[in-house]
């Protein structure tokens, strides 16, 4: 099944370029997404954001717990991208590397991060997600080498 869940997590990052802060602080953009995304994840999912110099902040809520979480991220950004770099196979937790790119206002230098996202996928649905997890730290939490 972790094959299953691989490609289930690779189907629902965005493409390269898409601006995450742009999109969610559309609300009619977040709805339509929201909608497209639905039958991907249970309705109880659950989510954890990391903030710099914070213990991680647990969403839940469904969907729009999940939403919030980003929210609260993007806060942050005027635009924020990211590239999927690698995706790992944990078994049911798939790990998805990414690099982003964001710019705290407009004309500001651009950030770049390498952060991961830890995806648990249960009987084909998305349970939780823990984004914005250091890369290493990721990579241990689902026993995988770093």
């Amino acid at each position: 099944m972790s094959a299953e869940n691989v490609e289930l997590v690779r189907s629902l990052q965005p493409a390269p370029g898409f601006d995450v802060a742009a999109a969610l602080s559309d609300e009619e953009s977040t709805a339509r997404w929201l909608a497209e995304v639905d039958s991907y994840f249970d309705p109880a999912v659950t989510g954890t954001m990391r903030f710099r110099g914070m213990s991680p902040v647990t969403y839940a809520g469904g969907l729009e717990g999940l939403a919030e979480a980003w929210r609260d991220w993007l806060r942050s950004w005027s635009s924020y991208t990211f590239e999927v770099e690698e995706i790992l196979d944990g078994g049911d937790r798939v790990v998805v590397i990414k690099l982003g790119r964001g710019r705290p206002r407009p004309g500001a230098p651009e950030t770049v991060l390498r952060r991961a996202s830890i995806w648990t996928v249960s009987d084909g649905l998305i349970t939780q997600v823990d984004f914005n997890v250091p890369h290493g730290e990721a990579l241990s939490m689902v026993g995988l080498a770093a």
